[in-house]
């Protein structure tokens, strides 16, 4: 077996599982609001959007993909409402929405005049045209554009790195900056997203081994590709930072979902803007494409008890889509933050809960889960 081999293709597919449009903006509005601690501030981004998701990835490759099981530590409810309240802020109510709005945001830099409205109601309607004839148009778009899309977030880097000037730490308080980071890593999902879309890359290794290998050979290769994906990704994460903290002075009052261009039409000059923004729209298409299947599959099988059409179910997801992505970037950010700032800590405990039980046989109680959540929810109130 080429374990070299499997363990880089792995650590590919993990990078491009994570990288999705809200990480495209939300190091860089970490890096605005750094006050000059950009280091910091990119490892508390790095803390909760790159170590915790791959820490629920781990997790599910212990419980083999099965998120039933991983769930059964908060009882047999958690089994239909805890994927429903996932599905559904991955899916119309927050990143299926935010995917259209940055998608626009990068549309309005070739063509200022169309308003989101009319943009979300085209994006959507190409999205049920896509998701209803499924091919593998849509695979071979994400396995094409994600190292397309890095090469150019390189090439962006690396420019900036020459063209911008990070300011002087203005903020004595390092946690602050590091806190801002840890929020903004919230807002990726990428914790909810590893229990959901892990499980294509648990199989891919799974498939590598038979049912009498060694599995402490298997967790070896995972950790090998977690480094490898992870460490991309914070690499991304902390070029990205780095941008937002060094043009901080010329992004204010640009909206979120357009500070990718920007920047890219001071870096790389003006006629890179079009192929930036191509890719990006692009990016979220095939993003898009999957969230509404997974929303729209689950509304119709789990909700509606196969009693409503695959269309009407479609249709049902990308009308809530459409009225969410009203909203803009900034809204439904400001709407889901307060929601992933008491749920998240409260799934770390869990993910760390259901480690230790596979690693260690540490029995398994919900008492530390539903604890957290309500001693987050108390701060958060007061």
């Amino acid at each position: 077996m080429n374990t070299k081999f499997l363990f880089v293709s792995t650590g590919f597919a993990l990078f491009a599982m994570f990288f999705g449009s809200g990480n495209l903006v939300f190091p860089l509005l970490v890096g605005i609001e750094s006050q000059g601690h950009y280091l910091i501030s990119s490892l508390g981004i790095i803390f909760t959007g790159v170590l915790v998701p791959f820490l629920g990835v781990f997790a599910m490759l212990l419980y083999k993909g099965e998120t039933n099981e991983f769930l059964g530590t908060m009882g047999s409810f958690a089994k239909f409402w805890f994927p429903l309240i996932a599905l559904s802020l991955m899916g119309p109510f927050g990143v299926l929405a935010r995917c259209i709005t940055v998608a626009h945001g990068s549309f309005t830099l070739l063509f200022p005049d169309c308003s989101l409205i009319v943009f979300s109601l085209a994006f959507c309607g190409i999205l049920f045209l896509l998701t209803t004839n499924k091919s593998q148009l849509i695979p071979f778009l994400g396995s094409a554009l994600t190292p397309f899309l890095l090469l150019l977030l390189l090439a962006i880097i690396v420019a900036g790195m020459w063209y911008g000037q990070l300011l002087e730490p203005y903020n004595p308080n390092y946690w602050s900056a590091f806190h801002e980071g840890a929020l903004q890593g919230y807002q990726t999902m990428d914790l909810l997203a590893a229990f959901f879309f892990s499980t294509f890359v648990i199989k891919h290794l799974s498939n590598h081994f038979s049912a009498t290998s060694d599995n402490s050979q298997l967790v070896k290769v995972f950790i090998k590709s977690a480094l490898l994906g992870g460490g991309l990704l914070a690499i991304v994460y902390c070029g990205l930072v780095y941008l937002g903290a060094a043009f901080a002075s010329d992004l204010k009052g640009i909206a979120p979902q357009m500070l990718l261009g920007i920047i890219s039409q001071k870096t790389l000059g003006a006629l890179s803007a079009p192929v930036v923004c191509s890719a990006v729209i692009l990016a979220c298409f095939t993003t898009a494409v999957v969230l509404t299947s997974l929303f729209a599959d689950f509304f119709k099988q789990q909700v509606c008890r196969e009693s409503i059409h695959s269309s009407l179910s479609l249709l049902f997801t990308l009308l809530i889509a459409f009225g969410v992505s009203t909203r803009e970037f900034s809204g439904i950010a400001t709407f889901l933050a307060p929601i992933l700032e008491t749920l998240y800590p409260a799934l770390i405990v869990l993910t760390l809960i259901n480690i230790a039980h596979k690693l260690g046989g540490i029995k398994l109680r919900r008492w530390p889960v539903m604890l957290t959540f309500a001693v987050k929810l108390y701060f958060l109130i007061e």
